[in-house]
């Protein structure tokens, strides 16, 4: 499996889970947990945790044959110690030695695992949880930086869970736990960073807090030293604890970026999107710095005929704003005028908060808006909805955005109709008619997207087709629901002649010939 993460990705998750074992650690050691292995050991707990951290990385790559130099690499980089011995090595072979001590550690008792266990039962907390959460992390961003996901890493990565889960109490009274079902889904999920559940500061007390709650001991060195670490990193206590979730965030934000920029057309709507996220990237900046807040306005107009893409932008724009923190769950509810106004007084508002309620997180999508704005006669309860809708977005104005849409000069008329329609939408975009080039493209990726080839003469008609209609036609076409439909008639007119064939071959069926196209109107 070939991973999604970039090289230097894959380091941050390295480093962010090793510097959360590290702290982990500290608590462990503030809260005297430590004093009797130490005794007994002669080790400080720092340096068991590196020595563990790299038996169990090193173990995973002689076993599973990964790239040692670049594993050797890693492991130094993340823990900045070398406790095993293992730095200037011969990259194609490890000494017997270092083996040895590989070997000592991975079969002998987990001692930091047993002590998060005993710390979890004794304080009712989830220790053990975060600690095996993020020693997995790092070995699958090992795995993936050897390039290495597959069978063989995968039952290493079960083998070790099982043997360490004998020392890991998973039924203690937290309800976060790393269950062999959740292990499993962490070693076979094409994109782990969503795995970091037990990071999030909204859902209990942070190690962080712990350490910084005035129990710890100040004539130690050491822990003064990880106090004032600490202390600096609690400042902003939601990035420590979600560090390995921004990860995440960062790579799905650019994979909807991606998919922004690969829609066919639409390149001033792009750079309109684009613009507005890189305002709300500086805005989040300037929170950092304390300085006064930016005020935007999430809400859009979007103006242009059907077809045009305004609805599969308003669905990436809700993931994209969710990935930016705007909202929190980033999904996209479509409506219209039927599905917010009622037939009797009272209900419209009743039926807007329906709908609004079932986009909070989200998107609401409201098509062909200017239709709620009528001439006010008598039992049109467009005007209502407005009203309703211009309150519950105030209500609501944290987490929930409105994108209207419908023809230009008609969603002009619409903001007129309420004042507090004008003041909240001031952000308009225009999704212009696709030219005849990105009408034929759109139809070429529709036929890939299921396995098929045009021949150039079934092209050639296409175009033809397309330029000959005079402006009316185009705008009754409908842009690209005009493509799919035309895509439609094809295939049938495909099946046709395909089913005059006894057998038809794969190659007859994988292509669309000039035959196909006709009857198009």
């Amino acid at each position: 499996m070939q991973s999604c993460y970039s090289k230097e990705t894959l380091y941050r998750i390295g480093h962010e889970s090793f510097d959360k074992l590290n702290r982990l650690s500290s608590v462990l050691l503030e809260e005297g947990y430590w004093e009797t292995p130490q005794s007994v050991l002669h080790r400080n707990i720092e340096d068991m945790l590196i020595l563990y951290v790299q038996a169990v990385c090193v173990s995973l790559s002689l076993s599973c044959k990964l790239q040692l130099e670049e594993s050797i690499k890693y492991i130094l980089t993340i823990t900045k110690k070398d406790m095993l011995g293992i730095e200037g090595d011969d990259v194609s072979h490890l000494k017997s030695s270092v083996k040895e001590a590989v070997g000592r550690m991975i079969n002998s008792p987990p001692i930091l695992i047993q002590l998060c266990n005993l710390y979890d039962r004794e304080k009712k907390e989830c220790m053990g949880a975060d600690f095996l959460d993020a020693l997995f992390n790092i070995l699958l961003s090992l795995t993936d930086l050897c390039q290495a996901r597959n069978r063989e890493s995968a039952s290493y990565l079960m083998s070790f869970y099982k043997k360490v889960n004998v020392f890991y109490d998973s039924n203690n009274t937290c309800i976060y736990h790393m269950s062999e079902r959740e292990v499993f889904r962490k070693i076979n999920s094409e994109e782990f960073g969503s795995a970091f559940l037990f990071l999030k500061t909204s859902q209990r007390m942070t190690r962080e807090d712990k350490l910084t709650d005035g129990r710890i001991n100040s004539g130690d060195t050491h822990i003064a030293d990880r106090k004032k670490e600490i202390g600096t990193a609690k400042e902003n206590s939601q990035e420590i604890s979600c560090e390995a979730d921004f990860i995440a965030e960062e790579d799905k934000l650019k994979e909807l970026l991606a998919e922004l920029d690969g829609l066919i057309g639409l390149e001033q709507v792009k750079e309109e999107i684009n613009s507005l996220i890189n305002l709300i990237k500086v805005k989040k900046i300037r929170e950092e710095y304390g300085m006064p807040a930016m005020n935007i306005s999430y809400h859009m107009v979007y103006t242009g005929n059907p077809g045009t893409g305004k609805t599969t932008v308003a669905r990436l724009v809700a993931a994209i704003y969710k990935e930016l923190g705007i909202l929190s769950k980033g999904n996209l509810v479509e409506t219209d005028r039927s599905g917010l106004v009622a037939g009797y007084v009272g209900q419209t508002a009743l039926k807007v908060k329906e709908v609004v309620e079932e986009a909070l997180g989200g998107v609401l999508f409201i098509d062909e808006a200017y239709s709620l704005a009528g001439d006010n006669l008598p039992g049109d309860f467009g005007k209502e909805a407005i009203d309703a809708l211009v309150k519950l977005m105030e209500d609501n104005r944290d987490n929930l955005v409105v994108i209207v849409a419908g023809y230009h000069e008609e969603m002009k008329s619409f903001l007129k109709s309420n004042t507090g329609l004008i003041s909240r939408f001031n952000r308009f975009i225009e999704f212009p008619d696709y030219t005849v080039k990105e009408l034929t493209d759109i139809l070429i990726s529709m036929a890939e997207k299921t396995g098929l080839t045009m021949e150039d003469e079934a092209l050639t008609s296409i175009r033809s087709f397309l330029e000959d209609m005079d402006r009316i036609k185009i705008k009754e076409f409908g842009n690209a629901r005009g493509i799919r439909n035309i895509y439609e008639k094809i295939l049938i007119n495909q099946a046709n002649r395909l089913a005059a064939c006894d057998k038809p071959t794969k190659e007859q069926v994988s292509v669309i010939c000039r035959e196909d196209i006709y009857k198009l109107n």
